[in-house]
């Protein structure tokens, strides 16, 4: 398998992959902030009938709990356990401003779910995981994307996050462990 691959290769791949949680094809796209996460994310929903697309930034618990144990269990309970059981995924959405868990959010039950974030590619996930992607950019430009699109408020939590993800990367082997390659442009 080639190092890079593109879209049309993602979809394909995910086309021709066994469900593994219940009937459903999860698909989790990983990699650094600022890489096209959500981008990809929405590109590849479009390719499909039906795809729902649930974004890891909702479930976070702010910046210092966003990847600590509590996140994959959450994971686990709001998100997979019902796809496996035919339902619809439901869960708490984190608001960013007041700093708290403030809504329910459901989730279409759909025959294609992508889980976008870092986080996605924990490795308590995988084994109900159709299709692993991950995505990079030049490491150069990752800070500044993140920065133009959330604003200069952001540039001090993202240096901190930035080391954070890397140890996360490294320890679960994120990168070595996903099906697919792409590369954010």
């Amino acid at each position: 398998m080639p190092d890079q691959l593109s879209i049309v290769d993602a979809v394909a791949a995910i086309q021709n992959s066994l469900p593994k949680c219940g009937q459903v094809r999860v698909v989790t796209i990983d990699g650094p902030a600022g890489s096209g996460k959500t981008t990809l994310a929405a590109n590849l929903a479009s390719k499909f009938e039906q795809a729902s697309v649930i974004h890891l930034d909702e479930l976070y618990e702010g910046w210092d709990k966003s990847l600590d144990q509590v996140l994959f269990e959450r994971i686990q309970a709001w998100i997979l356990t019902p796809l496996e059981n035919g339902l619809s995924p439901k869960h708490l959405r984190y608001d960013w401003g007041k700093s708290a868990f403030t809504s329910w959010s459901e989730v279409a039950y759909s025959p294609v779910v992508i889980l976008e974030g870092v986080g996605s590619g924990h490795t308590s996930l995988r084994h109900q995981v159709s299709q692993a992607i991950w995505i990079e950019a030049d490491e150069n430009l990752l800070l500044e994307r993140v920065v133009k699109r959330d604003g200069e408020a952001v540039r001090a939590e993202m240096l901190i996050w930035q080391e954070r993800e890397r140890a996360y990367f490294d320890f679960h082997e994120v990168k070595n462990s996903a099906n697919l390659h792409l590369r954010g442009q």
